[in-house]
């Protein structure tokens, strides 16, 4: 408990630091007292802290260009240790399309305090690069100069856009504490947006709305023999709707684990342009629903016009399948055939970048010129083959209909009532096992005829990985044996991708680094690339680590160097949900012939737990035969996503499962 002096002192500082921050923060002027400051006082664990925030978005009508989007953002942060330095790097995204590149202009200062005094170092226009990620995006980036432990820095910028069908996010929370933000936008009444408030993280966003008047000027030609050019201007009252907020003291974002993307659980307000409604106009609407989003991506040339491209690939398809041979067939043979012949670039996109042509000349694509090769190739032996839109993981989820909700395409066959998953972007991938970062809840099917329908991700198998071991302990502790493990579905595609590229000794060393340093020889790998069938990994083993000798007794966990020794879920509470990727299976059968001079005094009594709902389920079990010790050990998740409301209960389970597979094998020497 806080002595009440320290209780004071601490309530003085948080609050006499709200009353600093309630006033405007002028941009190149720090007080000593942020330079001072040691830690953040409502969370010392943190490296950094967004001290001030400011953000101001709204509309100008520019002459001859018509409306443009101004956001001007202010912000400060103090960086307490090393481990904040990743704060002093900035990343502006700048758009580049058919009405020219989004602008931005930087100023950014790093303050220190030095023998007692404020020190000021500006951000030079050299020490800002431009960093061109494809033909779409650019970088603006930064890296605040002079910075040290205890440091201050700041930056303003200003971003001009005429691509205003997205305003950017309001975002309230960081991984980092944030302790005061100010933030408005400002939308004529010309413009119809809808704003979806996260609530994961309670913020108040205020509406209001003011008036406003805009001059427009008007160019046109006079005379028929000598020619003037003549300028009216016109002054347009409007409306304008205003959005703000100011809150103190939001905390950081904490990553927890099997979380998705912690970013889709941030604390922020989302607008989407839905009409463009001028006064003495046609008004334009935009993708009010998701029929209105696919039709309008299915139409770019960039995507339904690229599987409308046969000639290409039409001499290696009619050699490669008849089109009288099964469905499966047919399947398995063209996925087989895209995924060897091309190479992904590792770029994400729902559009292609040079075309599926070039792309297949080349043997190298994006994931969208390779899965749309593998949806013409799938249409042109007769099957029902259409594109699938994804937002992968790392992206978020499209809560509401916008194209920008998605950024990657798989491909998906329609047989009967069901749907075959496909991603040929991945090597290792099999029909209905895609990777990791595709399984983000809901996809959309995109049909020729302009339909679409939502598409569950998750799949339907358990990924399992099984683990037989065998083993003896001689009359020293020592442990020698054998062990097979193997994977099939996601977790073999995870493995293969991972370890296939591998030589074997560094596997070798991997398997021993994880399996608490025992000695691996003779070490095989069974299926690498026979993706029909489960990998198996095997190895003889031996270990002086994992049997306790005291006096005339053995300890041991009978799972040995397979016990699960922490409990992932730690936090009293939880709001997000528990993302698994996959319902998985864990089976571990261990059988070791335990010394002829010791006898079993104690073992761990046999059990079977459940989540609620059938929502996984936990088995243990230990048979004795003579001086043979058999325990299996089986854990089962059976959906892929967690809710939280049974957050408590998968806290418990896991509490008692690690409790069980801690407990400890008693010997006694006879």
């Amino acid at each position: 408990m806080l002595k009440p002096i320290t209780t004071l002192l601490f309530l003085f500082i948080v609050f006499s630091t709200q009353r600093n921050f309630s006033q405007e923060v002028k941009f190149g002027k720090v007080s000593k007292t942020e330079l001072e400051e040691k830690f953040y006082p409502l969370d010392s664990s943190t490296n950094a802290a967004i001290l001030y925030k400011k953000r101001r978005t709204y509309f100008n009508y520019v002459q001859d260009k018509g409306w443009e989007l101004t956001t001007v953002v202010h912000e400060r942060i103090k960086i307490y240790n090393k481990e904040g330095y990743d704060w002093a790097t900035k990343q502006i995204r700048l758009y580049q399309g058919n009405h020219g590149e989004e602008k931005v202009s930087i100023k950014a200062n790093t303050f220190n305090l030095v023998n007692g005094k404020v020190e000021k170092t500006k951000l030079k226009s050299n020490q800002i690069f431009l960093e061109e990620v494809n033909k779409f995006w650019k970088l603006k980036k930064f890296t605040m100069p002079n910075l040290t432990e205890g440091s201050v820095i700041e930056w303003t910028y200003t971003f001009r856009s005429e691509y205003y069908t997205n305003i950017d996010d309001m975002v309230f929370q960081y991984k980092i504490p944030l302790k005061y933000i100010d933030t408005k936008v400002t939308i004529p009444e010309y413009f119809v947006y809808k704003y979806l408030p996260s609530y994961f993280y309670p913020i108040k966003i205020n509406e209001s709305s003011k008036s406003r008047t805009i001059n427009l000027t008007f160019k046109s030609r006079e005379g028929i023999v000598t020619v003037k050019t003549k300028f009216q201007s016109q002054k347009v009252d409007l409306t304008e709707k205003i959005y703000s907020s100011i809150e103190k003291n939001i905390p950081a974002l904490k990553d927890e684990p099997f979380t998705n993307n912690i970013n889709n659980y941030r604390s922020k307000t989302s607008f989407e342009l839905t009409a463009y409604k001028p006064k003495n106009g046609i008004p334009k609407y935009f993708n009010n629903n998701w029929n209105d989003v696919t039709k309008t991506i299915y139409k770019n040339s960039n995507f339904g016009g690229q599987l409308e491209k046969k000639s290409y690939f039409q001499d290696e398809l009619q050699n490669l399948v008849s089109t009288t041979a099964p469905t499966s067939e047919k399947i398995a043979k063209i996925f087989h055939f895209v995924k060897n012949k091309m190479k992904w670039d590792g770029f994400y996109s729902k559009y292609t970048s040079i075309g599926v042509r070039k792309a297949y000349k080349e043997n190298v694509g994006n994931n969208a010129e390779i899965n749309l090769i593998l949806v013409a190739m799938l249409r042109g032996v007769g099957l029902n083959a259409n594109p699938i839109l994804v937002s992968t993981r790392d992206h978020g989820i499209p809560i509401f209909p916008t194209t920008d909700g998605f950024n990657y395409v798989i491909a998906g066959v329609e047989i009967d009532k069901s749907v075959i998953l496909l991603d040929a972007t991945e090597k290792y991938s099999l029909p209905n096992v895609l990777p990791l970062r595709t399984l983000n809840w809901k996809g959309r099917i995109v049909r020729k005829n302009g339909s679409s329908n939502s598409i569950s991700l998750f799949p339907k198998k358990h990924s399992k990985n099984v683990c037989f071991l065998k083993a003896e302990i001689d009359d020293e502790g020592i442990l020698k044996g054998g062990e097979r493990n193997s994977f099939n579905n996601l977790l073999a595609l995870q493995k293969r991708s991972i370890n296939n590229n591998s030589s074997e000794s560094d596997l070798v060393s991997k398997f021993e680094n994880d399996y608490d340093n025992i000695e691996i020889d003779e070490f095989e790998t069974k299926n690498k690339k026979d993706l029909s069938k489960s990998l198996f990994y095997q190895y003889k083993f031996e270990a002086d680590n994992q049997i306790e000798v005291i006096g005339d007794k053995m300890y041991f966990s009978p799972l040995l160097f397979h016990t699960e020794k922490e409990n992932p879920f730690k936090l009293e509470e939880r709001k997000f949900p528990v993302d698994f990727g996959v319902p998985w299976e864990d089976k571990i059968t261990v059988s070791i012939m335990l010394p002829k001079s010791y006898q079993i005094e104690s073992l761990p009594e046999n059990t079977a737990f459940s989540l609620p709902e059938n929502l996984g389920s936990f088995k243990f079990m230990t048979v004795v035969n003579g001086n043979k010790l058999q325990v299996v050990c089986s854990t089962k998740i059976n959906l892929s996503i967690i809710s939280p409301l049974y957050y408590e209960s998968l806290k418990e389970f896991y509490r008692m499962l690690v409790d069980k597979q801690l407990e400890k094998v008693v010997l006694v020497k006879k």
